[in-house]
């Protein structure tokens, strides 16, 4: 009874470890995917729609 007990602690506490290594990568990756986003593009098309903008009240 004694090594299936102790096998049950080392499985809950395997599980604990395994979540919060889960959340790490999470962490990681949300960072990683912020960097890589492209400025580049996203300022091209907020230029873009100023222009527009701005030809509609010229007009």
């Amino acid at each position: 009874m004694k090594n299936n007990q102790k096998q049950g602690n080392y499985s809950s506490n395997k599980n604990t470890n395994n979540k919060a290594f889960l959340r790490i990568l999470k962490r990681f990756y949300a960072i990683k995917e912020y960097f890589s986003f492209d400025h580049s593009q996203h300022l091209k098309v907020d230029h873009e729609k100023l222009q527009i903008i701005y030809a509609n009240i010229r007009v």
